[in-house]
């Protein structure tokens, strides 16, 4: 009977062990809790970022128009016109062919062909013999026939378009250095190019 009171202070001690199993459990509770966290913080910044990059990859590609084959519309009978006097008389016989890469565009020619045919027989009796005797002559008188056919079927370029590059270096003077003009893009609507099948300066 004597040895029951002793009994009673290892209560206490067993208390004083449950706190110290404790902390264990909750590092471990919040390490779990950090870790989830980082996957969670690294899923969303996965996501974000694929997310951000997707249109990039599903980006739309500038449509570009298909090339058409090149199609050629003569102006009818050969164009004769008297030059603008120098030594004496002289005259212009020339066939004329324009070069086009739009197919609608060879029935407004054929519709416009009158005004076409005028406004170019104006133009070529402007000429002087000698402006149509160089290849920089015939350059140019090209780059007008352009301007003047794409004209009359609404189609003008903005006046420093349709400038040729060979303007500068024949009406310039010839101690000022040449500075090559910015390279532009091929021409594409309206008259691309002339081809002259005969021409004769008699």
């Amino acid at each position: 009977m004597a040895t029951k009171p002793p009994a009673k202070p290892a209560a206490p001690a067993a208390k004083e062990e449950a706190p110290a199993a404790a902390p264990p459990k909750s590092k471990k509770m919040l390490i779990i809790g950090i870790v989830s966290l980082l996957v969670i913080v690294a899923g969303g910044a996965g996501w974000y970022f694929t997310r951000g990059h997707a249109p990039d990859a599903h980006a739309e590609v500038p449509k570009v128009e298909p090339a058409h084959e090149a199609k050629f519309v003569p102006l009818g009978e050969n164009f004769t016109v008297n030059l603008q006097r120098e030594e004496g008389d002289q005259y212009l016989q020339a066939g004329i062919t324009l070069k086009i890469l739009q197919p609608e565009l060879e029935e407004k020619i054929k519709i416009m062909m009158p005004e076409i045919r005028s406004k170019l027989l104006f133009l070529l009796s402007s000429k002087k013999p000698s402006e149509l005797q160089t290849i920089e002559g015939k350059k140019k008188l090209i780059s007008e026939i352009i301007a003047e056919t794409d004209g009359v079927l609404g189609l003008s370029a903005p006046p420093a378009a349709t400038a040729p590059s060979h303007e500068i270096a024949a009406s310039g003077a010839a101690s000022a250095p040449v500075v090559a003009p910015p390279v532009a893009e091929p021409k594409t609507k309206g008259v691309v190019d002339v081809l002259f099948t005969s021409f004769i300066i008699q």
